[in-house]
């Protein structure tokens, strides 16, 4: 097994304004991003350009089909 390339990230909250599904001001719930390797926890910007919370532990392929974003999916399969 080789190395993931990408790891998933989610929509970054931004203060004052919650997005869609958002359950308090700081936890935002919604589709999953691919974002290049290599990352630390934190923001970031995804394959799609989308400023991300990525999780540097949850590799990309873990996520399922459904969750994650379709140009995400496109870009980084």
């Amino acid at each position: 097994m080789g190395a993931d390339l990408y790891v998933a990230g989610t929509p970054a909250a931004v203060p004052g304004r919650p997005g869609p599904g958002a359950a308090g001001a700081d936890r935002v719930v919604g589709r999953a991003h691919a974002v290049s390797r290599p990352v630390v926890d934190g923001l970031a910007a995804a394959e799609c350009g989308e400023l991300v919370s990525a999780v540097a532990d949850l590799a990309w392929h873990r996520v399922g089909e459904g969750a994650r974003c379709p140009e995400c999916t496109r870009i980084a399969g």
